[in-house]
């Protein structure tokens, strides 16, 4: 009787381990590159800190959030980014001033040096929005950016780049598809902005 209470056990446990888990796509941004900014000659002496991006919880996730109509908000349950949100834009923003060569140098926000300015941003928002209906969508990114001195805690300037593109298709891999053309139009701004307040 032992014997077979543990024979049951061991099939419930085996058959338990054989149920294949809902298959998740994990998406990341693509980003195009910048081309050497040759005019602003400003700042090729100094240095800049990239600050982690701020963001409120639901961004610090790999969930990727949706608005339906006005007020319901979900994550999609087999789409997920393949890092949080907010280090996905912090780590593009800190290629992307890389790539510029605006600076002597450009750090991220573990570096334990001492540099010349910071850049802080702010991500406002960065969801997918569906029609009550879900037959359209289109996605917004809004994010706040500020150079700010070192030495002195001040702001030398602030703005606010925002960007909203329909998507093709009403699901997750559309909504990934104008994720990447709306942030590749903020970077673009911020590449600009950057190059004219150094």
């Amino acid at each position: 009787m032992l014997k077979n209470i543990s024979l049951i056990i061991v099939l419930i446990l085996f058959i338990g381990c054989s149920v294949k888990q809902p298959y998740i796509t994990e998406y990341n941004m693509k980003i195009k590159e910048f081309p050497k900014n040759k005019i602003s000659k400003n700042c090729n002496n100094k240095t800049i800190k990239v600050l982690q991006a701020f963001s409120d919880n639901t961004l610090m996730s790999t969930n990727m959030n949706y608005v339906l109509g006005k007020y319901k908000q979900y994550s999609f349950s087999k789409s997920q980014w393949s890092i949080p949100v907010n280090q996905m834009v912090t780590l593009n923003i800190t290629n992307m001033l890389n790539q510029l060569d605006v600076f002597k140098s450009v750090q991220n926000y573990k570096s334990i040096t001492k540099d010349d300015y910071i850049l802080q941003s702010n991500i406002i928002d960065f969801k997918q929005y569906f029609s009550e209906d879900s037959k359209s969508s289109y996605v917004k990114v809004t994010i706040n950016i500020s150079l700010i001195d070192y030495n002195s805690n001040e702001v030398i300037h602030s703005k606010t780049f925002s960007s909203v593109i329909n998507t093709e298709t009403q699901d997750a891999y559309g909504g990934v598809k104008s994720f990447n053309k709306a942030f590749s139009e903020i970077l673009e701004d911020v590449a600009q902005w950057i190059s004219v307040v150094c």
